[in-house]
């Protein structure tokens, strides 16, 4: 039977094993925040069947909604997608469809401003390093509203002649 020191020893060896995980896991909670939190893009983190577990600063002022009205919902039940009901058929047809497969289209989106902005839709699914199955899905939107509307004005301007070329001898 061991003695009371050794008891003791081995409860102040787990204590600071404990204070250690502790402090890793803090670490990497702030890892994650400053990745996560500072994205320009608009991401989201859900679960394989499409549950919000997590929202982005970037979507969220986008949005002009709290976190609430997202964590715990279904996305296609979020406020990206109360505005358009046949966007949000189609999100949920992608996460029920395609379960741990990734997904990308693009789809025009309401912002806080009352515009409507053409977005790229990235739906990946996130496996630990281990491998195996896909623990989460991970939604990133990136607004190209300006890139097609640069690219509508570029294709509006008149081409001329431009300069000859002639061939030297």
């Amino acid at each position: 039977m061991p003695d009371l020191d050794q008891l003791t020893r081995e409860i102040a060896a787990l204590q600071q094993q404990l204070v250690q995980r502790s402090r890793s896991l803090e670490e990497a909670e702030a890892r994650y925040h400053a990745v996560f939190d500072t994205a320009l893009s608009h991401m989201s983190i859900c679960t394989i069947a499409g549950v919000v577990l997590d929202v982005n600063r970037a979507a969220l002022q986008a949005i002009g909604a709290p976190i609430e009205d997202f964590v715990g919902k279904h996305l296609w039940e979020s406020p990206w997608f109360a505005a358009n009901p046949a966007e949000a058929v189609k999100v949920e047809e992608a996460i029920r469809r395609f379960r741990g497969q990734y997904v990308e289209y693009e789809s025009n989106v309401p912002f806080r401003n009352g515009d409507w902005r053409v977005c790229q839709f990235i739906l990946r699914p996130y496996r630990s390093y281990l491998g195996g199955e896909a623990r989460f899905l991970v939604l990133e939107v990136r607004d190209l509203t300006a890139e097609r509307r640069k690219a509508a004005a570029s294709d509006a301007q008149p081409s001329g002649p431009g300069p000859k070329l002639e061939a030297q001898r």
